[in-house]
């Protein structure tokens, strides 16, 4: 059996359906890679766990098992493995391929419950409490709570302060929003940071929407999504 064993590895055959199996667990592991990192940005655990939970099977188990079996298939196809009673292992290769889809879920599972909750609640995590702008060779050291929002118009992210003064910023909305404090700045859409203290009030529009009203004033209508209403309603809170 041993020296089977070694005839099998020294078969180019052998090495070329092992980089088969890698290659198709690693897009495996890719695909439910994206699938969750955009439920997670649309289907809070927290808001909507029956929903996230259904959605996460579906396309972060169900439906990569669904293909998997259609890779597996055309696999067996091309190495002529076909699944027979005298070919076992033929057999025990399905659960062996989607065996990291189904690890993978569970490593999520387990990052996002345990040790997400630990690095939100780590001590020492420290946002700076100064805003450096480039305003053409100037450079302005602004205090955060001057910052009443900061908002994208004309490819261009403006900075309003409490003094209704207006600055234009180098920063992506992506960078601010990494660089800001959590606690007291808030991303209400894709174009706009809001510092809690400019929220006069807000309301819904019977959508599951909010519509806030921002000081210094702003001359557009500012909506919160209805995925970002429940977040926003704990978060002003403070």
């Amino acid at each position: 059996m041993g020296a089977r064993f070694l005839d099998t590895l020294n078969g180019r055959s052998f090495y070329v359906k092992l980089l088969a199996a890698f290659l198709i667990a690693g897009f495996f592991i890719e695909f439910v890679h994206l699938v969750t990192v955009r439920l997670d940005r649309v289907y809070d655990w927290k808001e909507k766990p029956l929903m996230r939970l259904a959605l996460q099977f579906l396309l972060g188990m169900l439906l990569p098992g669904i293909i998997d079996y259609l890779f597996l298939s055309i696999y067996q196809w091309y190495f002529g493995l076909a699944i027979t009673h005298e070919n076992p292992n033929a057999q025990s290769s399905f659960p062996m391929m989607t065996l990291p889809v189904f690890l993978f879920n569970i490593y999520y599972l387990f990052y996002y419950h345990i040790l997400r909750n630990q690095e939100s609640k780590a001590p020492g995590q420290s946002h700076p409490e100064i805003l450096l702008i480039q305003q053409g060779t100037k450079t302005i050291p602004l205090p955060l709570q001057h910052i009443r929002y900061i908002y994208h118009r004309d490819r261009i992210n403006f900075l309003i302060t409490v003094d209704q003064t207006s600055y234009y910023l180098n920063e992506t909305l992506d960078e601010l929003e990494r660089k800001l404090p959590a606690n007291d700045f808030f991303r209400v859409n894709r174009r706009m940071i809001i510092h809690y203290q400019a929220c006069l009030h807000f309301r819904s529009n019977g959508h599951g929407k909010l519509l806030l009203k921002l000081s210094p004033s702003y001359p557009d209508e500012i909506t919160v999504s209805q995925n970002k209403a429940g977040k926003f309603k704990e978060w002003i809170k403070r």
